[in-house]
């Protein structure tokens, strides 16, 4: 009888700690960032890329439509600015760092994700024909850091005609 007591006991253990563990993660202060506002239009090109950022985890890039005032004159955001577009509730600007391209993706490895902004752009730029080429549009990623080891990308130009940031986001776990 001893025995199934101690088998009981060893049982109401093991569901002990998974139920605490279950309510801590719960409990963690996970950071939501946002990547569509409300009314504005998901450019083609960004709904059909079908690329994945390579982490300890393998997620796909979303599109990212945010209003932005200062796209119509040409002006990016600031690590503070981004923050409230991206995380109204959390201040994430002492974690936002900004990167060219080329030291995003040194291995050319995202060339269709930074091709599909690139032609979001100069799609929304011209009713029909281009107004400008896809080589002419500024590119910049953005990364944020939103916990001890999850970042997340987000790969953006400036639409001056929609008066809107568009591009993608990828999350990743880097530890």
């Amino acid at each position: 009888m001893s025995s199934d007591d101690a088998y009981m006991s060893f049982l109401n253990k093991a569901n002990s700690d998974l139920n605490n563990a279950r309510a801590e993660q719960a409990q963690s202060s996970a950071v939501r960032t946002e990547t569509v506002d409300v009314g504005v239009q998901v450019l083609a090109p960004l709904r059909s890329v079908d690329a994945y950022y390579v982490s300890e985890t393998d997620e796909p890039f979303e599109p990212v439509t945010l209003k932005w005032e200062g796209a119509n004159k040409g002006i990016w955001p600031s690590p503070s600015q981004l923050s409230k577009l991206i995380s109204p509730d959390t201040d994430l600007s002492s974690f936002i760092e900004t990167l060219t391209p080329s030291t995003f993706d040194p291995k050319n490895q995202y060339s269709s994700a930074l091709r599909a902004v690139r032609a979001a752009v100069t799609q929304a730029s011209g009713s029909g024909e281009p107004a400008i080429s896809e080589s002419d549009v500024e590119v910049k990623v953005y990364r944020v850091k939103v916990g001890s080891s999850r970042v997340q990308y987000y790969i953006l130009s400036l639409d001056a005609e929609g008066g809107t940031l568009v591009g993608l986001r990828a999350k990743a776990i880097e530890s």
